[in-house]
């Protein structure tokens, strides 16, 4: 089972143990999603006019400042639910349990739309919640 996530952009599910949050107070955040477990954060953020394309979001995001503990894990151009997608995994081990950030990112009409997974412990199950918000993804 699951829940719709609508606005006048996009349109996505989310699985029944996640939650829709407030996301009034980060510029660009569309929606703030957090699990059940409490140990997981899906935030969607719209950039209007970034999109210019996939290859300078990649580089953009690889450039992003990191803590230092922060590791890139992986960093490609993919095709993810049918759309173009950039997807970023990077962990930070330095701390118990684990940090593990997944990013997915793609373009609709020249703007860029960024899906972000924070997480903690690498065999995470929230991960797949996440996935499959993003499969669901429909832009109005």
């Amino acid at each position: 089972m699951s829940n719709l996530f609508q606005n006048d952009q996009l349109s996505f599910k989310y699985p029944k143990n996640w939650k829709l949050v407030s996301d009034d107070e980060i510029e660009g955040c569309l929606a703030i999603l957090d699990s059940d477990s409490k140990h997981s954060r899906v935030m969607i953020f719209k950039y209007p006019e970034e999109g210019l394309s996939l290859e300078y979001l990649k580089n953009a995001i690889e450039d992003i400042p990191r803590e230092e503990s922060l590791k890139v894990i992986s960093s490609n151009l993919t095709i993810l639910a049918n759309k173009e997608t950039h997807e970023l995994i990077a962990e930070d081990t330095s701390h118990e349990p684990p940090l593990r950030t997944h990013s997915l990112t793609t373009i609709h009409n020249r703007d860029a739309y960024g899906f972000n997974f924070m997480g903690f412990g690498l065999d995470n199950p929230d991960e797949e919640g996440f996935l499959f918000m993003y499969r669901t993804l429909k832009f109005e």
